[in-house]
């Protein structure tokens, strides 16, 4: 991507963004076009995250990964140019990844490139639609994994949060970020509904809950404490 100032960067403040209030900013490619949520300078620690709207046909010339790239696919179908992903699906391509990312039909997706904490890790696809979800019934919702937490640094998951559900007040010691899907996420400050990604710095306590909709969330932790 182009350089361009730093967004949300800093880790210790809490963040929240409507992307639905956002206009759409051209790219240097045709047809695609992105809202920047969260992007910060760092040899080590730099990170982007953003929405990527295609148009039919639209696509990025061919690339070679010098960062790890994260694709949730929202709405349309995605490629890569190794094959083509629907609406919630999943990929993780590492540094050194060969891709054409495109889209035939068009399609909106949430992307995060990052330096790895660690080096090295797979290649991974998963659609949420036909994945096996984990139930956790004393949070009242059920989640399904998104990559394994091999270290406790760092982990990612599709959260869905069933109806009139209350979470205990809890803090998140490895910083958290969330991006809502479906439905209606409520806390002590505010309402979090479709298309808003909020950030919860380390150490800052919140108590979640939902009314009569649920909530469905894109989760990740543990990108803001190394």
């Amino acid at each position: 991507m182009q350089a361009r100032a730093a967004v949300n960067a800093d880790p210790n403040k809490v963040a929240v963004v409507d992307t639905n209030a956002m206009a759409w900013e051209p790219t240097e490619w045709p047809g695609v076009s992105r809202k920047v949520l969260e992007l910060v300078h760092d040899a080590r620690k730099g990170r982007e995250t953003s929405l990527l709207q295609f148009a039919p046909g639209a696509s990025i010339p061919e690339q070679v990964l010098d960062r790890r790239m994260d694709v949730f696919v929202i709405d349309g179908t995605y490629s890569d140019g190794s094959s083509e992903y629907g609406p919630h699906t999943f990929v993780r391509n590492q540094p050194g990844y060969r891709q054409t990312p495109g889209s035939k039909g068009g399609c909106t997706v949430y992307v995060k490139w990052r330096v790895p904490i660690r080096p090295g890790g797979e290649r991974i696809v998963i659609d949420a639609k036909t994945a096996q979800w984990l139930d956790f019934p004393h949070r009242g919702a059920n989640v399904l994994h998104l990559y394994p937490n091999q270290d406790g640094i760092e982990t990612g998951r599709i959260g869905n949060v069933h109806p009139n559900r209350k979470i205990p007040s809890h803090d998140h010691s490895i910083g958290e970020e969330t991006f809502v899907l479906r439905g209606c996420l409520k806390d002590e400050y505010t309402a979090y509904t479709p298309g808003i990604w909020f950030r919860m710095p380390c150490g800052v306590p919140h108590a979640p809950y939902t009314e009569t909709e649920g909530c469905m969330m894109l989760i990740r932790e543990g990108d803001l404490v190394w």
